[in-house]
């Protein structure tokens, strides 16, 4: 026996004093055996059994650990049920101590410990589970917030030391590691994935081995939610299936339960693993004490985690009341160790609530205090004080001390031997005593060792209330052994656990005074002695050798010590997941590479719209719509732009999302640079794979088993006309898995692009493209933006360096130089120049004091760019630091001028890649293999070109060089082109922009000669800025214009320069262009009135809406020119109805009134074949499928059927006893199907007319019918608002829709079958997926209803006409408008696509059928101009010099009277504002009245802001300002006439009252030019002329034939009325007759103005004619009026007419159609000509008075559109002529 005697703190000696045998102590043995009743009979045979065990020196004792719970959890009271103690009646409670004994061998609380390993670098191989975990920890605690919830620290709290969830400090490599691995998302990314892999890998095993599962559970901690639940699912399923217990799975599960991450477990996960176990412990508890052992164990930690869960549903009588039973069966068992676990599992089954919350009632008696320990516990803060106060309360609450328990213990055992359960036992009188204080202070111990807080439990062993307890003391010893056994605590820690044993057992009076407890301290120290670590193992050792000196021999400790699986040996999961295969690891580097490679400081995320016709307002974020075209099913999505729009910006940033956001195994996001690979259109994948270092192996396996997102930038640039996708047969059965996103710019596109991107369908017979296909075109920055990209840029670092020797402008102050200098903002709504212009404003700023003076264009920013950049590269040179050479170089360009020779360096480049590469952007420079070309004068090792191009905007990646732009390269080549390079040389500034006329046209080398500008838009688009800005180019680029009449090298040239011009737009009216040479040219769009191009070589030139009035084409060449017209047919009364043959090679049209009956065209000449005379209106017709047949109906309600190769009638089908208003064959046309307005539809045979089904079910009139493209559906619309669908076999009715919009007048159904178009009454389309029913988009844009629809053949587009007298084109994926085509001026009664779908047929009611081209519109919608709407006021300046116009009551916009240019940029006023009128002061200042609510303003244009209110206003219907801005007149809703003075006062008067006004109104105000005389008109024929200055009323008289409009003579003494009967009343101010006539007008005179001489007079009408009137007073006699010209080019009404007041003869006009014209009137006695000076919106083609005679190779087609247009063709036939109706 080991004697009592002291031993200091750290010592590893004992003392050689025996311990006495305490007689009054309680034998733990015995308390736990009265616990569960067992008998002294069995007590001896138990302690027989146990004292026959020895164990020798040579054989140590085992250990058994603890249970590995799990601190306890943060539970409330919530219980009401008053809690009473049973006082102690046997025994007396021990006398206290007097004076407690403290052996202080822990000595400070340290931090809860970690297992750490090396730390890999950022891309090293991870070799070993446990380095995984630790860096798998460590991202969780980089990534973790400041501060966590109190739920989120409970979930940590449990955690096992070994779970790294929470830090108390990190070191510097920790810290420096969790850096590198922010900088590097792959990384991080790749250690999350290997741990997904890894459980994926180890649920696949079916073996399932003690090291693979030691390996897997170290992950559990450190997985993520989703994948630790699959983890812990497949692991109980392995454990449950597995045959024999085991003990390695068991012990899996419950650890994986222990260190579960927040918020991945559940209670049902609890619950199905305690229903596990005890269904194990109930089939193995009369086997070995082994597995009830290894399962009690189990079922104690899982009891712990399962009340710190709070697990409420745990079911009393499947679950609670037969666990209960099984711990009590073990009662039998010989074993101690086992008996202690089941005693610790019964305690910890009593706090997993069921039906009732006892511990909650518990803990409150505890005064909270408990409570609040638990909660402290959470966050590793344990308050000791409180913890002990706590469990003396405890104590008393639940009985006293130990020496009650045995009376508790036999109250249970009663109960239990009369043969019922436990819990119900205890609730019938000791529901208080089932909890044991010990149980709570073991859960607080072991709380503060998994912690770290070793002090405090030092504290606790020798202070708690119930120390003396022998569980108690069995608990803290296993605690302390567990300690001493664990690697993972500081070698210090463990030798001070096995010191503090010792000191217990032998210095601890109170300790072990149960012999059972000194035992299992033996044994604990035993196993200690057996461990691997030297030092802890010498240390038992020599304590154990003196306790045997003593003891003598102990008892056998027959399980392991341990609270957790050891630490695996080996990492075989990870090993097997590491080599699942190589490619991984590359594209991690890869991913590294492009992240770091392509980080953008300074991004704004672009907008765009569904197309290029959507209106920029219909706008969406890009970056949100290509995510979702990656998530869906769709294969291309093609990304449009302009040149400089943020297309490669954006590419790269996606490549950057898609990169940051890659999963290990998913999507691979390529960012191809499609300019650098040679022949993208073949094996494109694998080029670029193999450029970026991948090898054919890993290429195959990327083929074979992954999806690619392939962002294919430059397609434009990359000169490809292939497409992509079906090229590299992407998607195809075998080939690569894509999605590709491909970028274009909007210039380099055709009409037909979307051929070049739309993918190939995988299934040969499917269709409808637009199911793989979608486009997006990135919309200009709005202000907002441009306002973001400037916060962005002025704190961008590279910024901050830029200007480090100036002082830095704010935001503020760039948007402020931004919105205050004319026409930036225009400008800088493109991003790439937005960029430069932030670079150039503070030296451009510098150089003006007047903000408003700058001029900027494009061109001048890429000037600025270009000298800035080379300046500040220049600047950064370090002259010292270069080699000898170098400095010498440097010297050199220093003294020839730095930048000169820099931009000179940079012309040279760019002249070289447009010869040498075809303006391939992209240069490969390899020294050995291009050493001897001529990239070694840019890229070789020259001193000087080395100096150069490290200065110039140049990037380099790997062997390949570009431009920072592609812009840049093509500024550079028009600058080549301005600017030969000849010219570029020792004696000239290469920066001169004064280049002579002959230095251009003699550079027969140069860019220009060499090849057709028109592949390469935004070259040409900075050669028109050089037109604009520079007025010596335009005459360089003219006299090669003129050298291509002698020169024949000099054609390329020529067509190059006029297209250049023709863009500017230069116009050429009058101009002498007799023989030149300009094959190929675009003059589309151009001006070329009474132009002369005689002889001239016109072939393959692009002539769509050029204005050829007049022109001269006489013996020209015109083979291959384009109009992108048709000639229209002219029948003889309304068209209604057009139908195709499938063929195409028939067109049939239903014509009515006049004409009654059906026209058959053959569409290779357009001349009538057929004609079938009806008895009634043809309102309806349809070809057969073989055009064979045509079927018509209308008023009469009959439906006919004629053959048309005889031209006879077949049958007549009757049954409708109403108007026919549609009819339409099957596609295999063996049916007919009608509809009527006797509100049916009607199916006939069509081989024999018989009627087959009478479909009703229509409420009102059946206005269209249509078949499906298959023929099994039809579907009718009606008056009633529902479309209808019927079986055409059986005539079932199907699905009825019923639309809200309106009557729904026609239909159509896609080619490809998907789709259902309707068109309504409103002027509204509706699409419908024709499968479903369900609305699609809505089609806005008529304003009447919509008389007829129609898909092109490929389903991509559709055609409606409509009563509002258009034809509109539509994109049917986005439903956004691509055209509008007003040719027809009445209504439009059908449109039809032509099979082929190049061509569409519409018919109205002028007569026509109307073709048109529908890749001519296509183009035009591209290109159309801005529309302002309807010009209705124009006026000149005083001195003549400039104009002024007024749109639509918002738009004021002022050009030069000489070229039309804008002079500032139109003013848009705020929505609440509306212009009534505009003029000039006398000192020229624009000025406009507005009107804003109930108020009147005078406006500066040129301020932008108001400058008076005018009194006394109260609304007006009409109001005029006269010339010079002197007055004001309006006229109100009640005819009151009031007039301002601005001059004098703003006080108003009042010149007419309502009173004695015509019943239609005033609606004409004029003042005399002079402003001193107003007239006033009505439109019922009534005038009133006041003197202004007097308000005076000088006469008033009546035409009695209404009036239109109204004008003064120049000495005001003549009024000019425009009548209602069409004509011009000439009245005497001073005379009440009319004293001249005017007629020739065929409509209302809408305007009319005297020239400044008098002796000419304009008018305009709506008959579309500008009439020209000269005044003729032979001496002595009357004056007379005659018209001498009229200008017949207008399509729409003339609104207004304002005459030059300094340039004689020439007059400007302003129209419905938005144009803008400037008219010179010349006269050579009695001839008189009007010639077009300059106009705006005369985008239509006009070839009114086209001298064609003699032309070549004009096509048949094309000379009769001509003359259709007025030209004047001596060739054509009077038939030829009149069949087309020709006028």
């Amino acid at each position: 026996m080991v004697n009592k005697a002291s031993n200091q703190p750290g010592s590893h000696t004992t003392s050689d004093a025996g311990k006495a045998n305490d007689t009054q102590s309680v034998s733990k043995r015995d308390v736990i055996r009265e616990i569960f009743a067992f008998s002294k009979s069995k007590t001896k045979e138990v302690d027989a059994t146990v004292t026959n065990q020895t164990v020798s020196a040579q054989t140590p004792p085992q250990v058994v650990g603890p249970p590995t719970a799990s601190s306890a959890s943060d539970v409330h009271p919530v219980a009401d049920q008053a809690v009473t103690s049973t006082p102690p009646v046997d025994k007396p409670l021990p006398a206290p101590v007097e004076t407690k004994r403290i052996s202080n061998i822990f000595l400070k609380n340290l931090p809860a410990p970690v297992m750490k390993t090396t730390l890999p670098a950022v891309q090293d191989r991870i070799e070993v589970t446990q380095q995984l975990a630790y860096c798998s920890a460590l991202l969780l605690y980089g990534s973790s917030p400041a501060l966590a919830t109190a739920a989120e620290l409970d979930e940590q709290a449990r955690n096992p030391a070994i779970t790294l969830q929470r830090f108390q400090n990190l070191d510097n490599k920790e810290l420096d590691w969790l850096a590198e691995m922010e900088k590097n998302l792959p990384a991080k990314e790749r250690i999350s994935w290997l741990g997904t892999r890894m459980v994926d890998e180890f649920a696949k095993d079916v073996l399932k081995d003690s090291t693979e599962i030691a390996e897997i559970v170290l992950l559990g901690p450190v997985l993520d939610k989703e994948t630790y639940r699959s983890l812990l699912s497949c692991t109980i399923t392995a454990f449950e299936q597995s045959v024999l217990l085991n003990v390695d799975l068991l012990q899996g599960v419950v650890q994986l339960v222990q260190v579960a991450p927040p918020d991945s477990l559940i209670s049902d996960d609890l619950v199905k693993i305690l229903r596990v176990l005890r269904i194990c412990l109930q089939d193995t508890h009369q086997q070995s004490s082994a597995h009830p052992f290894h399962l009690t164990l189990a079922l104690s930690r899982l009891l712990d985690v399962m009340a710190e869960h709070k697990v409420k549903d745990l079911d009393r009588v499947e679950d609670h009341e037969p666990l209960s039973g099984i711990l009590s069966g073990l009662k039998g068992s010989s074993d101690a160790y086992l008996m202690y676990q089941a005693c610790y599992a019964f305690q910890a089954l009593q706090y997993v609530p069921d039906d009732e919350s006892a511990l909650q009632s518990v803990l409150r008696h505890g005064t909270g205090v408990v409570n609040g320990l638990i909660q402290v516990s959470g966050v590793f803060k344990l308050d000791l004080e409180a913890v002990l106060e706590g469990l003396v309360n405890l104590q008393e609450a639940l009985g006293g001390f130990i020496g009650v328990a045995s009376d508790v213990y036999k109250g249970v055992n009663s109960v239990m031997e009369s043969g019922r359960g436990v819990l119900d036992g205890l609730k019938e009188g000791f529901s208080e005593g089932k909890k044991r204080p010990w149980y709570a202070a073991i859960r607080v111990a072991q709380a503060l060792f998994q912690a770290g807080q070793l002090k405090d439990l030092n504290q606790l062993i020798y202070e708690a209330p119930c120390r003396g307890d022998p569980l108690f003391q069995w608990g803290i010893c296993q605690i302390l052994g567990e300690i001493a056994s664990d690697v993972i605590w500081n070698i210090n820690v463990r030798q001070q656990a096995v010191d503090l044993l010792g000191d217990l057992y032998m210095n601890d009076l109170e300790w072990g005074k149960d012999e059972s407890v000194q035992s299992w301290m033996v044994n604990i120290i035993g196993k200690l002695s057996t461990v691997s670590d030297q030092a802890v193992k010498t240390i038992a050792i020599d304590l154990l050798r003196d306790l045997h000196q003593d003891q003598g021999t102990t008892t056998r400790l027959p399980y392991p010590l341990r609270n957790r699986l050891p630490l695996p040996t080996s990492s075989p999961i990870l090993a097997r997941v590491q080599n699942i295969t190589p490619l991984e690891y590359d594209l991690c580097q890869y991913q590294v590479q492009r992240l770091q490679q392509h980080h953008q400081t300074v991004y704004i995320s672009p907008l765009a719209k569904p197309s290029l016709k959507a209106k920029d307002e219909d706008v969406f974020p890009l970056l949100e719509k290509v995510l979702e075209f990656l998530a869906s099913q769709r294969q291309v999505m093609l990304v449009l732009g302009d040149s400089g729009s943020g297309k490669s910006t954006f590419n790269r940033h996606l490549e950057h999302r898609l990169w940051t956001d890659y999963k290990q195994g998913g999507p691979i996001p390529l960012f191809i640079n499609l300019p650098a690979i040679d022949r993208p259109d073949q094996d494109l994948i694998a080029k670029h794979l193999r450029a970026n270092n991948f090898s054919d192996d890993q290429i195959q396996e990327m083929k074979q088993h992954r999806e690619l997102v392939l962002i294919c930038d430059g397609y434009d640039e990359s000169q490809q006309q292939d497409n992509l996708h079906r090229s590299n047969a992407l998607n195809q059965p075998g080939q690569w898995n894509t999605k590709m996103v491909i970028s274009c710019r909007t210039q380099f596109l055709g009409p037909t692009y979307v051929d070049r991107f739309k993918p190939q369908p995988t299934d040969r017979y499917a269709s409808g493209s637009q199911d793989v296909f979608q486009e997006a075109v990135i919309t200009p920055f709005s202000k907002d933006q441009v306002k973001n990209y400037v916060e962005q840029y002025v704190q961008d670092p590279e910024t901050v360096l830029l200007f480090k020797n100036q002082s830095a402008w704010s935001s503020e102050e760039y948007m402020y130089k931004l919105t205050a200098i004319p026409n930036i903002m225009d400008l800088v709504k493109n991003p790439f120049l937005l960029t430069l212009a932030l670079k150039a404003l503070p030296g451009l700023v510098a150089l003006n004091k007047a903000l408003t003076s700058i001029r900027i264009t494009r061109v001048r920013l890429y000037d600025m760019f270009v000298d800035q950049w080379l300046e500040t590269n220049r600047l950064r040179i370090q002259p010292n630091k270069l080699s000898q050479k170098d400095l010498e170089a440097y010297t050199s360009l220093m003294d020839d001028d730095f930048i000169g020779c820099g931009i000179s360096y940079l012309l040279r480049l760019a002249a070289a890649i447009f010869k040498k590469q075809g303006a391939n952007p992209v240069v490969q420079y390899v020294h050995l293999q291009d050493k001897d070309s001529w990239k070694a004068d840019f890229f070789g090792n020259d001193p000087e070109a080395k100096l150069l191009r490290e200065a110039s905007p140049l990037t380099r990646t790997g062997s390949l060089f570009r431009f920072v732009h592609r812009s840049v390269l093509e500024y550079l080549l028009s600058r080549v082109i301005y600017n030969p390079i000849e010219t570029v040389g020792e004696d000239m500034d290469p920066e001169c922009e004064n280049a002579s006329p002959s230095a251009l046209s003699s550079d027969g080398n140069g860019p220009l000669f060499q090849k057709n500008l028109l592949a390469e838009p935004s070259i040409i688009q900075f050669l028109c800025d050089r037109v604009k800005s520079t007025p010596d180019f335009e005459p360089q680029l003219r006299a090669v214009i003129d050298l291509s009449k002698t020169d024949e090298t000099a054609t390329i040239a020529a067509a190059n320069a006029i297209t250049i011009l023709v863009r500017s737009g230069v116009a050429f009216h009058g101009a002498d262009l007799r023989g030149v040479k300009i094959p190929c040219a675009d003059l589309s769009g151009g001006q070329f009135d009474y132009a002369q191009f005689q002889g001239a070589d016109l072939t393959d030139v692009n002539l769509s809406r050029s204005w050829l009035r007049e022109a001269d084409l006489s013996g020209a060449k015109m083979d291959g020119v384009q109009f992108g017209e048709l000639p229209y047919l002219e029948v003889e009364s309304f068209v209604r109805a057009c139908a195709y043959s499938s063929d195409g090679r028939t067109l049939a049209v239903g014509v009515g009134i006049l004409r009654m009956g059906v026209i058959i065209y053959n569409t290779s000449s357009w001349m009538e074949t057929y004609s079938f005379a009806g008895p009634d209106e043809v309102e309806t017709l349809g070809l057969s499928p073989d055009g064979t047949r045509v079927v018509f109906g209308g008023e009469d309600g009959l439906v006919r059927l004629w053959d048309c190769a005889s031209g006879q009638e077949m049958f007549v089908m009757e049954g409708h006893n109403n108007f026919v208003y549609s009819v339409a064959f099957s596609p295999c046309g063996k049916q007919i199907a009608s509809s009527s307005n006797d509100e049916t539809v009607r199916v006939w045979d069509s081989r024999t007319g018989e009627s087959l089904f009478v479909l009703e079910g229509h409420t009102d009139e059946v206005w269209s019918v249509k078949y499906s493209p298959s023929g099994e559906r039809l579907i009718s619309s009606s008056w009633d608002g529902t479309i209808r669908f019927w079986n055409s076999e059986t005539g079932e009715v199907g699905i009825v829709l019923d639309f809200s919009m309106e009557e729904v007048l026609s239909l159509a159904f896609s080619t490809d079958g998907r789709w259902i178009a309707s068109g309504h009454a409103g002027g509204d389309l509706q699409l419908w997926h024709a499968a479903s029913g369900e609305p699609g988009p809505v089609l806005h844009g008529h304003t009447r209803s919509v008389t007829g629809i129609a898909f092109s053949p490929d389903s991509r587009w559709i055609a409606s006409s409509s009563l509002d007298e258009t034809v509109r084109l539509w994109d049917t994926s986005t439903g956004t408008p691509i055209n509008t085509l007003s040719s027809h001026m009445t209504a439009v009664n059908d449109v039809v696509f032509s099979p082929n779908g190049l061509q569409i047929a519409s018919g109205g009611d002028d007569n026509r059928v109307r073709l048109w081209d529908v890749d001519s519109i296509l183009m035009s919608s591209v290109e159309q101009q801005d529309q302002p709407g309807a010009v209705r006021r124009t006026m000149y300046s005083p001195n003549g010099q400039a104009i002024l116009t007024l749109s639509n009551g918002k738009t004021v916009k002022q050009w030069t009277s000489l070229t039309g240019t804008l002079v500032t940029p139109p003013i848009e006023l705020p929505e609440s504002l509306s212009v009534r009128s505009v003029s000039y002061s006398l000192d020229g200042i624009a000025t406009a009245v507005v009107k804003q609510g109930m108020t009147l303003r005078l406006w500066e244009l040129q301020a932008g802001g108001p400058k008076a209110i005018l009194e006394g206003y109260s609304g007006a219907k009409y109001v005029t300002m006269s010339p010079f801005c002197r007055w004001i007149v309006s006229v109100d809703s009640n005819n009151t006439v009031k007039l301002w003075d601005l001059a004098s006062t703003q006080k108003m008067h009042v010149l007419i009252e309502n009173d004695g006004v015509d019943e239609e109104g005033i609606r004409y105000l004029a003042f005399s030019p002079t402003g001193h005389q107003l007239a006033v008109g009505t439109r019922g024929g009534t005038i009133w002329v006041f003197d202004a200055q007097s308000k005076s009323l000088i006469m008033s008289k009546s035409t009695h034939r209404g009036i239109a409009a109204m004008s003064f003579s120049p000495d005001g003494q003549q009024l000019a009325v425009g009548t209602g009967d069409c004509s011009i009343c000439l009245w005497s101010v001073q005379s009440e007759d009319c004293a001249i006539e005017l007629r020739g007008h065929t409509e209302w005179v809408e305007c009319i103005a005297y020239s400044p001489c008098g002796e000419w007079i304009a008018s305009g009408s709506a008959d579309k004619t500008v009439r020209v009137w000269r005044r003729r007073r032979p001496p002595g006699d009357t004056e007379t009026w005659s018209c001498v010209s009229t200008v017949r080019s207008y399509f729409d009404p003339v609104l207004d007419i304002a005459w030059n007041p300094t340039v004689p003869m020439e007059f400007a006009t302003g129209c419905r159609d938005g144009s803008v014209r400037v008219w010179r009137v010349s006269s050579d006695g009695e001839g008189v000509v009007v010639k077009l000076l300059w106009g705006t919106n005369l985008a239509v083609l006009n070839a009114e008075g086209l001298v064609l005679k003699g032309a070549t190779g004009l096509s048949p087609m094309h000379r009769k559109l001509l003359v259709q247009r007025g030209a004047i063709d001596e060739s054509l036939t009077l038939g030829e002529v009149g069949g087309l109706g020709v006028e």
